[in-house]
């Protein structure tokens, strides 16, 4: 009988990847996705202050080789360190980039981890960066659809759970390793894979932990397996492997198309620092906000909100109605939604600024309902439908299928331009400058250091 042995498709597919089998619309995407790491690197530079503060001094006072940049500082790093700390501020904003199908988040471990290994090994082409990219991209989108819902319902956190598969994977692909170099980088990180939901009820401050393991993770065990190290057999599979402890089902159709279809262009990037799975509320309170504009309506005369929702983002991001700081916000729709009925936006200055007395009534009047047909993995739904009802018995539904940024709703380059300037505001870079050479990245130009992209 034949054994699946996911871990063996996925690391025989990264060996043999090379650029020139890859369409140009996708090194475009994956360009845009560089440029829309740095945003969210410095959204997180911004508004995780306290945690990122606290990290630093612990990174900062490991010895070792300095090798390899961190963001915005002097002191470079062993790759471990500085994709760990370059990880916990892509996160910090939860303005990164993700994938519905996989309930997880990319950039944040996967190019910490790339750029601080081309960074320290040396001799490395964007090319090769952008391979291992993708390598890092397909095996997380990949690996962590086929674990769910399980896995989250499990109370696993897919970003830190596939992710040191992930930087494993796009490492070794870095590195040149044969196929069985990548099995092997696969499986030793297969046995560390760790990160828990629980950081979105509480703690919230601490979730960019999860990728920063996994990018670390990911070098560690690459290094590993490049100086012999074995991994574990089938350490996907195994009935003591990674599918087996996160899940009870397991979707193989999600192997499909591995090496010909590529799904960095179906993940999301975020316009709003908040999780993603409040972003269709946002999307329904600014359009309801628009539609009472046009009918001369004001928020005075709102006496009910509904809000109908997927119960994953209810479970995930329902739960905090009045969020007692920054990092709450990131997790509360009941906040985002009236801020940008409110105000018309949601920004990262919303996540620090004290809530209004109108946002508090917006709150208090705001009802979620569950309802599972907003969410359908086979049509890529993943929507609301928001209800308002006004003095007088006037009723306006606004419904949003899918919010901005994902493949059938994109963010284009000037979209990304500007949630690029925001992000920047208070450090000395253009945003144009740094959209400019992202969209130049030209694979035969040797890599240096991400940090250049900026500079």
């Amino acid at each position: 009988m034949n054994e699946r042995d996911t871990a063996r498709r996925f690391s025989d597919f990264a060996s043999g990847l090379t650029l020139d089998q890859v369409p140009e619309d996708v090194r475009e995407a994956t360009r845009l996705f560089v440029a829309d790491y740095l945003a969210a690197c410095y959204a997180g530079l911004r508004v995780n202050r306290a945690f990122n503060r606290a990290m630093e001094n612990q990174i900062f006072a490991l010895e070792g080789p300095e090798r390899a940049s961190v963001l915005e500082a002097a002191q470079r790093l062993p790759a471990e360190h500085a994709a760990f700390l370059n990880a916990v501020y892509a996160h910090g904003a939860d303005l990164d980039d993700g994938n519905r199908k996989a309930m997880g988040h990319i950039a944040a471990h996967v190019m910490s981890a790339v750029f601080a290994l081309a960074e320290e090994r040396g001799g490395k082409t964007w090319g090769q960066v952008m391979e291992a990219i993708l390598v890092g991209y397909e095996v997380f989108n990949r690996l962590g659809a086929m674990a769910q819902p399980g896995l989250v319902h499990r109370g696993f956190h897919s970003t830190g759970m596939a992710g040191g598969v992930a930087c494993a994977a796009a490492c070794a692909r870095l590195l040149g390793l044969s196929a069985q170099g990548v099995y092997d980088s696969m499986g030793i990180a297969a046995i560390q894979a760790s990160g828990l939901m629980i950081i979105a009820e509480s703690g919230q401050a601490l979730k960019p932990l999860n990728p920063a393991n996994a990018a670390r993770t990911g070098i560690l065990s690459t290094k590993l397996a490049e100086s012999g190290v074995p991994g574990p057999r089938r350490p996907l599979d195994s009935d003591r492997g990674w599918l087996h402890a996160v899940t009870d089902q397991v979707h193989e159709e999600m192997l499909e198309g591995l090496g010909s279809e590529f799904t960095l262009p179906e993940s999301y990037l975020k316009p709003y620092p908040s999780c993603r799975h409040t972003h269709c509320g946002i999307e329904a309170a600014l359009r309801l906000r628009e539609a009472m504009a046009e009918v001369g309506l004001t928020l005075s005369a709102l006496e009910s909100l509904t809000l109908y929702l997927y119960p994953n983002a209810i479970r995930i991001a329902g739960q905090i109605r009045l969020p007692a700081g920054p990092e709450e916000a990131k997790f509360s729709v009941h906040y985002s939604l009236a801020c940008a009925l409110s105000r018309g936006d949601y920004t990262l200055e919303d996540l620090e600024a004290p809530p209004s007395e109108e946002i508090r009534r917006l709150i208090e009047m705001l009802r979620l309902v569950p309802e599972e047909a907003l969410e359908d993995r086979a049509s890529g739904r993943r929507g609301c439908r928001l209800e308002a009802l006004f003095t007088g018995g006037k009723r306006m539904v606004e419904t949003v299928d899918l919010p901005k940024g994902d493949r059938a709703n994109p963010m284009t380059w000037e979209d990304l331009e500007r949630k690029l300037s925001s992000c920047l505001a208070g450090f000395p870079h253009d945003a144009k400058t740094i959209v400019q050479r992202c969209r130049a990245i030209d694979p035969a130009a040797p890599f240096q250091s991400v940090c250049k992209l900026v500079e």
